[in-house]
């Protein structure tokens, strides 16, 4: 380093104190950013917190709707398997229904045929057993004829097949009466499945399909939900890596300038020790040229106080006590 004199010394103190304070105040800028920058990424941090606890408040309400759907499904299914029993049940009915119906005209058909076989008249049992019953007594008790034994025996024979007729008439009406009321009770039976078959979808099935519905529609709602939510907290997640790195940097300037400080500290605590020393120096040069002027005062002085002591002049008392303390000093 070249010899600096007072003046560029001070010069060089009041540059450095200058940039030293330009620095101080840079950091504590740089400080103040970095703790709004500290203070947004706490804040983003909350928000973070915040969006991730609503996150998994609507995953959980996702859930639970998702399962009320998927009960509700089940009881659609199972409303829609009894549907379908009750449906083969009606169909099962109807193929019944149809054979008896079948079945009962057949026997009609029957009942005409006997009746036709009996010339359509009506005929009663019980009246016939009774006549059949006193023929034969009054044949047992009467004398034998055969004419009259002939036509008894053409009498029983056509009452006997009369009685049959009348028999087979009587478990065809029975027939046909039973099939009739089983048609009767199966076709009321089949209109109770219809019925319960229309209330089950009209009521109930119609219910839980405008249920289901209505949750699809608040499943798609919260599912938009999420998805905004995880975009905000996707946006937040990339805005706190920003502001991390935004701290981050700011610290390392921070650190550069502190590092700069300390070295403008050094540099100016060497100056002002150079301006102390030069300082020091100047005056102990100016304290010796003051001595030495004031010696050579009173060298002056002692020398014309001797010239005049020499010549006879009166001297005074200082100026040989200057001589005196020339002459001391010299020692």
């Amino acid at each position: 380093m070249a010899f600096l004199n007072e003046e560029e010394l001070e010069s060089k103190i009041k540059e450095l104190s200058s940039e030293i304070l330009r620095i101080r105040n840079e950091i504590e800028s740089r400080e103040k950013e970095r703790e709004g920058l500290r203070n947004e990424l706490n804040k983003v941090r909350e928000e973070i917190s915040s969006v991730i606890n609503q996150l998994n408040s609507k995953r959980a309400e996702l859930k639970g709707v998702k399962d009320e759907i998927a009960k509700l499904r089940k009881s659609r299914d199972d409303i829609v398997s009894t549907l379908k029993q009750l449906k083969d049940k009606r169909l099962e009915l109807l193929k019944r229904i149809k054979e008896l119906i079948d079945r009962v005209r057949k026997y009609r058909e029957l009942l005409k045929m006997v009746n036709d076989l009996i010339g359509g008249k009506p005929v009663d049992k019980d009246k016939l057993k009774e006549l059949i019953d006193k023929l034969e007594f009054e044949h047992e008790i009467s004398p034998t004829d055969p004419e009259k034994e002939w036509e008894f025996f053409r009498t029983i024979q056509q009452l006997e097949k009369e009685l049959n007729a009348a028999e087979v008439l009587s478990r065809i009406k029975e027939y046909i009466s039973r099939d009739s009321q089983e048609i009767e009770k199966m076709r009321k039976e089949r209109m109770e499945l219809g019925q319960q078959m229309r209330d089950l979808y009209n009521n109930v099935l119609a219910n839980i399909k405008s249920q289901i519905q209505e949750l699809k529609k608040k499943r798609e709602s919260i599912v938009n939900e999420i998805i905004q939510l995880k975009s905000k907290r996707d946006s937040l997640k990339a805005r706190r890596d920003e502001l991390k790195k935004a701290i981050l940097s700011k610290s390392a300037e921070i650190k550069d300038l502190r590092t700069r400080l300390r070295e403008l500290n050094e540099e100016l605590n060497k100056y002002q020790l150079l301006l102390a020393a030069a300082r020091k120096s100047k005056s102990l040069a100016i304290k010796k040229q003051e001595e030495a002027r004031i010696k050579e005062e009173l060298r002056r002085r002692a020398e014309e106080g001797l010239q005049k002591l020499m010549k006879g002049e009166r001297v005074s008392l200082n100026d040989l006590l200057g001589l005196e303390y020339d002459e001391e000093n010299e020692k």
